[in-house]
This record gives structure tokens, C-alpha cells and sequence, in this order.
């Protein structure tokens, strides 16, 4: 599917305004502000400057095109579609306005006509724009100059060599702010980055994950208060079911604990990467001389993982909304997703575990809700790591075969620049801080899961079939991990020398 912008007529962008963010109302104004009322109060959002700007040499593409490959979910109204590469034209909503002012500059700045073109990513896990960008890059094909996989996707392409390193093309710089220094340290390999992400990408921001909590409940129930929680550094998976528990309950007494009674946390069947990652768990780590090297079966990664079984097959104050047999009946007809957010909605979940997509959904919930990362393994742990789902989330690369390198990275360095002064504050700051996150707290931790958002090698190329098989595990309830990692080990070892051999 392709997007074509009408061919701009000459004029000129003011970019000197200063961002000007508004403050963050109180619930009742959040709740009641419309899309309208929050652009006109953000109108200098889309005209922001600030001092640190990138060095670029000049470029003129005198009127070229300039294409990006985004990804889309089945169709451009899906879930995980990208939202950030292109917009037709203004609309009057702040994000799609963000987008397409964006865009606006780079083609006056640079005289070029930006394009998009989508394609399906597929099922998780299938690497479906992994085998047909090959495909393209196999055949030679030049029509993109940047390209916007998922991740997973991009974790293959750069694997097979078809990925330009973006550390030594000249023009990009991913020390900047407007790059994300954990997650571009945490997928670097051997000083090289072939794909990167930060404000260029949304979906960066959108599929992170984090915990929402239902703050009428928290007052009810004299439950302690999550935020103080966090930030003393006692936010741990232990912390977080202690304080389920003092809600979850059989409160329709038919002795059966199903998302008809008080739930203490709502999560899905995918979850176990996540609070593994939360955990600081790692199942391949790089090392300069050995190259990627496994770990996942360390003593305190197989305590990670018993912690999480521990999570999953709590029966008293849990309920994975993926497992249908633990539906009530108004809940039956509803996707996994739709029905964990239902149960919030409804006030009868404290803890709903999920991506930040979960949090502008509840614009219209009428009970103040705050929003936490997932929690650490122990307090022994330093630092909290939010894990940023690598299907949904997309990410910038430029392939080995674009027309001019040049050009791709010069735009694509002034793309995630210009992203950081139009598209993030118009979604995060305005959007997720001031429209859905209802209260002050809400927006330090917002700061806090977003500068800690990374992934792990080994989830990437889910080594050996290792993380796919270790979720369904403790799905079933299954325990053994070490005879589980230890029965995959030379398919492990056998992908890790791959990998090696490919990268070298």
C-alpha cells in the first residue's frame, strides 16, 4: 500500500517557537478534554525547537522522492500499524498533525517528496518483513532509503549483512538525546549498530510495557500506595502480588476464582519476557572475544524464571486473561487484550499488566488509574528495565541497498531529531502525560519506564526456540528449567555460532 504526498508548494516552516506544554489537569479535566481543545492548547508543540540540534551538511534532493518502509498489521487500521511515517494531511488531532508538520519541514529542508509504503508483519515471531525485505534486497531492489521493520525483523536483516552499520556512515549520531541510549547500547554488537530506535519510532513508546492500577481501589482497600512504592526501590514481583492480594478475592462465592471476582493482577500468556526482562534477566550477553555467549541458565536467571512460574500459577490474587477458561461469561467474547482492559474499566482488576497502547484506551475510565513500571526481581536489584515488545515495536535502519547513503542517513538523523520536537511531545507529552495519565506521579514514572525500555539478544532471535518454549512452559505450570535449557543446548549453541559466524 502506498501513500504519496501531494508535491509541496514553496514555503517556509518556522521552526522558532518554543514548546510550550500545558500543565497536567486534574482527573475531570483530563477525562472531558476533547482531541480539538487538547491541539489548540498544544498548537506550539508542532513548531518546537531546542537548542541541541544535529550538525548535518547540506543536501538538496531537488524533488527526488524519498521512500520509508513502515510496518503494518494486517491493515492500516491495525493495532501495530505505524503511525509516524506519513499522514495524507492535517486532520485536527495532534499526533496525526505531529506527523505530517514533521514531514513538512524535512521536504522544505531538504526539497525532497516523502512516500510511505507498508507492509504486513505477520504473526509473531513469523519474520515476515525479515523474508520479504530479503527478498527485495536479494533482487537489488532500490526503492526505499529507510526502512522501519519491526525489531524481531531488523534483528535478522542485520544478522544476514543487509543492514548498513549505522555508527560508520557518517551523519548519524546515536548519542544524541533523541536516539535511546539503553536500547541502542543493549543491541549494539562489537561497536556496530545496525538498526536503532528513540523518537523516530512511536511504536517505541506505544509498545513498551507497564503496569496500570486502579487508584479508587488502592484508597478503598487502605492498600499502600504504588508510587511511594516505586520510588522507595521496593517495587519487586513479590511487593506486587503482596499488595494483589489484599483485593483479589472469591467475591461471588461460587468458589471458583475467575475475572467475575476482585483480580489482583491481569496479565497475558506473552508476559513472560517481559518480567523477565523487568527481573534484569538475560539470556545472551556479548562479549568482544567470544561473541554472543548464553547465560540463561546462570543460577539467578533460573531463579528469575522460578519467580515468574511462581507469578503465573498464583491462583489466589492472578488471572492470565489469554487462558479462557478463566472468563466470565461478559468477558467471553472479547480478544485477550479487550478483556483485560474491560476488567479494569469495570473496577474489578487492581493491577492490569500490558503495553502503554492500554493507557489512552482508558481515557474514558471514570476512576483515577496511575501508571507504574513492571517490577524488579528482589531490591538487591539497582536499576528498574522496562521491555519494549519486539513485534509490535518498530525500529529505523537503512538497507544496504538504498540509492543514495548520504542522503538516507543525513534524513534519517534530522527525521528522529525533528520526531523528538513534533511527534513525541504531541504523543507523549501531551497525549499520554496530560490527557491520560491523570495525576503528577503518573508522569515521573512515564519518564522513568521510557528511558529504561530495552530488549535482549536472545529474545530477538528467541535462540534455540528457548523463549517461545520457556513462555509456554510456565504457561502450563511447568517448572524443570534447568533440564529444559539443558535439553535445547546444543540447538543453542548451534544458533549462538551462527550468529557469530554471520555478524564476524
Amino acid at each position: 500500500m502506498s501513500h504519496n504526498k501531494h508535491k509541496l508548494t514553496s514555503r517556509v516552516i518556522c521552526l522558532l517557537l518554543a514548546l510550550s506544554l500545558s500543565s497536567v489537569t486534574s482527573c475531570g479535566d483530563n477525562a472531558a478534554q476533547s482531541d480539538d481543545s487538547a491541539h489548540d492548547s498544544q498548537t506550539a508543540t508542532t513548531a518546537a525547537v531546542s537548542e541541541l540540534a544535529p550538525d548535518l551538511p547540506a543536501y538538496n534532493g531537488d524533488g527526488r522522492d524519498f521512500t520509508i518502509l513502515a510496518k503494518m498489521e494486517v491493515s492500516m487500521s491495525g493495532r501495530w500499524t505505524a503511525l509516524d511515517a506519513y499522514v495524507e494531511e492535517q486532520t485536527g488531532e495532534i499526533v496525526n498533525d505531529a506527523v505530517y508538520d514533521r514531514n513538512i519541514a524535512l521536504e522544505s529542508k531538504y526539497n525532497i517528496n516523502i512516500k510511505a509504503d507498508y507492509m504486513d508483519i505477520g504473526g509473531q515471531y513469523s519474520y515476515n518483513m525479515y523474508k520479504e525485505i530479503s527478498k527485495l534486497i536479494m533482487a537489488g531492489d532500490t526503492t526505499y532509503d529507510i526502512i522501519m521493520p519491526t525489531i524481531q525483523d531488523a534483528a535478522l536483516l542485520s544478522r544476514d549483512g543487509m543492514l548498513y552499520d549505522l555508527n560508520s556512515v557518517g551523519n548519524i549520531d546515536l548519542d544524541m538525546p533523541w536516539w535511546n541510549a539503553q536500547f541502542n547500547k543493549d543491541v549494539n554488537i562489537g561497536g556496530k549498530s545496525y538498526f536503532a530506535n528513540g523518537d523516530i519510532c512511536m511504536s517505541f513508546i506505544r509498545a513498551s510495557y507497564c503496569v496500570l492500577f486502579n487508584k479508587g481501589i488502592i484508597e478503598d482497600y487502605g492498600i499502600e500506595n504504588p508510587y511511594e512504592v516505586v520510588s522507595s526501590g521496593e517495587w519487586t514481583m513479590d511487593k506486587m502480588l503482596e499488595l494483589a492480594s489484599q483485593f483479589a478475592g472469591d467475591t461471588d462465592g461460587n468458589g471458583k476464582y475467575d475475572t467475575a471476582d476482585n483480580v489482583g493482577l491481569g496479565m497475558l500468556n506473552n508476559h513472560v519476557e517481559v518480567f523477565y526482562t523487568s527481573a534484569a534477566g538475560k539470556f545472551v550477553t556479548y562479549d568482544e572475544n567470544d561473541g554472543f555467549v548464553f547465560c540463561g541458565g546462570d543460577e539467578r536467571n533460573i531463579a528469575v524464571l522460578e519467580k515468574i512460574l511462581g507469578i503465573y500459577t498464583n491462583t489466589d490474587s492472578v488471572i492470565c486473561f489469554s487462558n479462557n477458561s478463566k472468563r466470565s461469561a461478559n468477558l467471553a467474547g472479547l480478544g485477550h487484550v479487550e478483556a483485560a482492559a474491560a476488567a479494569f474499566e469495570a473496577g474489578t482488576l487492581l493491577f492490569l499488566a500490558g503495553t502503554m497502547n492500554n493507557v489512552p484506551s482508558m481515557r474514558d475510565m471514570t476512576t483515577d488509574f496511575g501508571i507504574l513500571p513492571y517490577p524488579k526481581y528482589d531490591e538487591n536489584q539497582t536499576d528498574y528495565y522496562t521491555y519494549v515488545q519486539t513485534w509490535a515495536s518498530g525500529c529505523a535502519a537503512i538497507p544496504i541497498t538504498c540509492l543514495d547513503i548520504n542522503a538516507s542517513s543525513i534524513i534519517m538523523e534530522d527525521m528522529a531529531y525533528l520526531s523528538s520536537q513534533y511527534i513525541t511531545p504531541a504523543f507523549y507529552e501531551t497525549a499520554l502525560k496530560n490527557k491520560y495519565a491523570r495525576d503528577n506521579e503518573s508522569s515521573e514514572m512515564l519518564d522513568l519506564i521510557c528511558e529504561t525500555r530495552t530488549c535482549d539478544i536472545g529474545n530477538l532471535y528467541n535462540i534455540g526456540g528457548l523463549v517461545s518454549l520457556l513462555t509456554n512452559n510456565i504457561n502450563a505450570g511447568k517448572g524443570d528449567f534447568v533440564s529444559t535449557i539443558t535439553s535445547l543446548e546444543s540447538s543453542i549453541e548451534k544458533t549462538l555460532d551462527e550468529i557469530n559466524e554471520l555478524y564476524s
